[in-house]
């Protein structure tokens, strides 16, 4: 494999969600429609529920030509095989309550939905692509960055969200819990 990790830009809107749109969500069916904008998005959760999937990938597509949603596309060569949506936590609206909090008055980045496709999966591209993460969040000012993975052996899909080791292979520290999710916290003076 020849890895390549890509930020997204306005050139990469399409690949984007070509990519989500050949996933197969066999086993969690509501994500098809999703296009990565729940957590970006301030609806209620019946309005949420009522969107359409090309409503939502109309949004993305519009989002991420204006610069607000960011992440990173992994690569095989020229296939894409890999998302990670990565952005400032001021641009995730659906968790503002639950995690500005937490931020204070700090610059605060975050990972969340990471997307690898099946055959690619258990090859470390998540790592890769956390890693990368890191490295522009740091050349970019931020102090910290958060992270919020589920843990729960009964749900695998939830790991959409990185799992804990992942994390704390790169320093990030727990620092709140409830049930299945864990708060996580890292300081990026730490890298600097």
């Amino acid at each position: 494999m020849n890895l390549i990790i890509k930020k997204l830009n306005s050139e990469l809107g399409e690949t984007f969600v070509n990519f989500l749109s050949s996933i197969d969500f066999q086993n969690t069916p509501h994500w098809a429609t999703c296009y990565c904008r729940y957590y970006q998005s301030d609806c209620s959760m019946e309005e949420w529920k009522n969107r359409s999937g090309e409503t939502n990938r109309d949004e993305a597509l519009t989002e991420i030509l204006n610069g607000r949603m960011t992440g990173y596309l992994a690569f095989d060569n020229d296939k894409c095989i890999g998302w990670c949506n990565s952005n400032d936590i001021t641009n995730y609206s659906r968790l503002k309550d639950e995690l500005y909090p937490y931020c204070g008055d700090k610059k605060v980045g975050c990972t969340i939905c990471f997307m690898i496709h099946p055959e690619y999966r258990g090859q470390g591209i998540a790592r890769q692509i956390l890693k990368t993460a890191i490295s522009d969040f740091v050349a970019e000012g931020y102090d910290a960055m958060i992270a919020l993975p589920f843990e729960d052996q009964l749900a695998p899909q939830k790991r959409y969200r990185g799992t804990k080791n992942m994390y704390e292979c790169f320093g990030y520290r727990v620092i709140d819990q409830e049930d299945t999710v864990s708060v996580m916290w890292l300081d990026l003076e730490n890298y600097r």
